[in-house]
């Protein structure tokens, strides 16, 4: 950053219309810098890397901001927040209340939306329950109604996903002539963790085929049936195990 003379010709009352006025900054890698920024602005600090636009926002604008602020709420409150450490700079007048985005990436997930990374959903959703317009015999809805990440408010279908995930034996067995050995599973890790799986289905199905084991079959009502012979299912698997 450079530093910016100080134009002592106009008279104090006028040069902080208007602008928020910073002289000495020192914090980090400036060195005295004298800087007016203007208020009611879009102001952009450009520069190569270490040239002190972090330092000018965040380190000296920003921890004075937050320090004028805290002064003015009792010392329990003021142990909740995390305090920045007091800039080193000389002067620093005409400064409104600042709020900080700091350059960090969030961590989203498969149900993170704009709404709901910038917290307006929260705003959104208040809104409407509290202001909305119900249809008659409509019963008053929580917030938590209006979210689809919240069992109150989330589709039971695709459980605020907006998606439905259906796992079909086509789908997990694309080749039916394969065996289990032969990797007929391709749901299944190629891996180790694969092998374990087929040398334990492998074991287990003979075991239950050589004793003539029990199966459990789910009817197509979703009711659980079993079953004390072997089947054509049992037929089955022993055909895919070979």
């Amino acid at each position: 950053m450079t530093r910016r003379p100080i134009d002592d010709a106009v008279p104090s009352k006028h040069k902080l219309e208007g602008v928020v006025r910073v002289r000495g900054a020192r914090e980090h890698n400036l060195k005295n810098v004298d800087v007016d920024i203007p208020r009611d602005a879009l102001v952009v600090f450009t520069g190569v890397s270490g040239s002190g636009k972090s330092s000018l926002a965040f380190s000296t604008l920003y921890a004075e901001a937050q320090r004028r602020y805290l002064e003015s709420v009792s010392p329990y409150a003021r142990r909740l927040f995390t305090q920045m450490s007091v800039p080193d700079v000389d002067l620093i007048e005409g400064l409104p209340p600042a709020v900080a985005l700091q350059q960090q990436r969030g961590s989203p997930t498969a149900r993170s939306s704009v709404g709901s990374v910038t917290t307006i959903s929260n705003l959104l959703r208040m809104l409407y329950s509290r202001a909305g317009t119900y249809p008659p015999g409509q019963p008053h809805l929580d917030a938590e109604s209006f979210s689809a990440n919240t069992p109150e408010g989330a589709c039971p279908q695709c459980h605020g996903l907006g998606r439905v995930h259906e796992v079909t034996e086509a789908s997990m067995v694309p080749d039916p002539s394969l065996t289990i050995r032969e990797r007929a599973v391709a749901a299944w890790p190629v891996a180790w963790g694969g092998q374990n799986l087929r040398t334990f289905s492998s074991r287990l199905a003979s075991t239950l085929t050589g004793r003539g084991g029990s199966f459990h079959r789910r009817p197509a009502n979703g009711s659980c049936s079993r079953t004390s012979s072997p089947s054509s299912r049992s037929i089955r698997v022993s055909r895919m195990i070979r």
